[in-house]
């Protein structure tokens, strides 16, 4: 009976739907069905621009008829065993061997599927040297060029994270830790807040970046997850450690620095700003909070953490490196990126609780802040030298000149 009342109904077809039937070669009585069986013609019309032809629309109509029926997925019997797709033709015979740090992702990129193309033509989830299928929905990714996200330490840096893992809970000697004077308490409280803000931020962007990348760069993809899994780590580790000693969480950060992040139109931009800049500047942050832990804790939590950030400044800046030996026309655009993000990031300096918190630590307490803000200076002096050491191997060696005048005095010796 719902087949009768199916075919009975008439169902018009618009002009463009008609249109592009005609073009493919799908006779109008199959978009007829297709329409009554709760088909949207932009569906039909992108089925049709994806390959799918009138035999393989008929099967898959009539196997939804039958489900709604409640009968067999298929409307006549099962086809029969061809085995195919034994005869596929991707490179076979391939043996990935062990190295000394097991079968890692760069032990198994041999052959064709170490071949990683310019540009990934495919829509599709399909791995990267499988054989492709007509007629398989695309997944609506938007970055199919390698030197959009490319780095050729992606691979490692996936292994390294994965074999370096470890756990807030457990890794950290929690047992250890010990009371502080009021004042350097809220500081590293302060600090933490600060910081499992910023990892907060990172992880949400990266996540937002990662479905819009194709399968054909999968290392860049896995490498990616790892960091917006570290990201979480720090937002756990530190928010633990504010809570764990008699204190508790403090301000918030300006959040200037954030907006240049999440503004990015483009994946390079974003990590230029983010895994060069911000993570290189967070990462000098980190060395000095291992410097100035009261206790073990504190040192192990710094330093696990600088351990994961190394690795997201290593990416960023072979990312930036890929990009400007492949696509040298970029230079000027990745110079105006960093523009943003160190204008934004100055704005951030406004940031007057954390910049105090780091005086007090480095001063040795509240009543010697004030020394403090001078060593606060060499802090920052430290981050501008190392974050332009990190551009120079990167290439960018004339970002020594653009650099914003207010981050470029601090590569000057320091007055006598």
């Amino acid at each position: 009976m719902a087949e009768e009342s199916t075919s009975a109904t008439t169902v018009e077809i618009p002009a463009d739907l008609a249109r592009k039937a005609k073009e493919k070669g799908w006779p109008l009585d199959l978009v007829e069905q297709a329409l009554a069986q709760g088909g949207q013609p932009a569906d039909l019309i992108r089925f049709m621009d994806m390959g799918v032809d009138p035999e393989q629309a008929r099967a898959f109509l009539a196997r939804s008829q039958a489900m709604r029926s409640g009968g067999p997925a298929y409307a006549t019997e099962p086809p029969p065993l061809d085995l195919s797709w034994m005869h596929v033709p991707t490179e076979w015979g391939i043996r990935a061997k062990p190295t000394k740090r097991g079968l890692t992702m760069g032990a198994i990129n041999i052959g064709t599927y170490g071949e990683v193309p310019d540009t990934w033509e495919y829509q599709t989830e399909m791995p990267r040297g499988a054989m492709p299928i007509p007629g398989v929905e695309g997944m609506g990714y938007s970055i199919y060029q390698k030197q959009e996200v490319w780095a050729d330490n992606c691979a490692d840096l996936y292994e390294e994270a994965i074999q370096r893992r470890w756990r807030p809970a457990t890794d950290v000697p929690w047992d250890a830790i010990r009371p502080l004077p009021d004042d350097i308490e809220r500081a590293f409280c302060q600090i933490c807040t600060h910081l499992s803000e910023k990892a907060q931020l990172e992880g949400d962007v990266l996540a937002g970046w990662l479905p819009e990348i194709s399968y054909g760069y999968h290392e860049v993809k896995v490498y990616l997850s790892t960091v917006i899994f570290e990201c979480g780590r720090h937002v756990e580790v530190f928010r633990k450690r504010a809570l764990a000693n008699g204190g508790g969480l403090g301000i918030q950060s300006p959040g200037w620095g954030f907006r240049s992040i999440v503004d990015s139109r483009n994946y390079t931009e974003m990590a230029a700003i983010q895994m060069v800049l911000q993570d290189s500047f967070t990462l000098t942050q980190l060395r000095y909070g291992e410097m100035l832990a009261p206790s073990e804790v504190e040192k192990t939590i710094f330093r696990l953490a600088m351990q994961d950030k190394a690795r997201h400044v290593a990416y960023g800046l072979a990312h930036l490196k890929y990009v400007l030996i492949h696509r040298i026309d970029r230079r000027e655009e990745i110079n105006r990126y960093l523009d943003k993000g160190e204008a934004l990031l100055l704005a951030d300096d406004k940031d007057t609780p954390t910049r105090e918190a780091f005086a007090i630590l480095l001063g040795g307490g509240k009543d010697k802040a004030a020394h403090g803000l001078t060593l606060v200076e060499e802090l920052r002096r430290r981050q501008v030298q190392e974050y332009m050491g990190r551009l120079e191997w990167a290439l960018l060696r004339e970002r020594r000149e653009k650099m914003n005048a207010a981050l470029r005095q601090y590569l000057s010796p320091p007055a006598s």
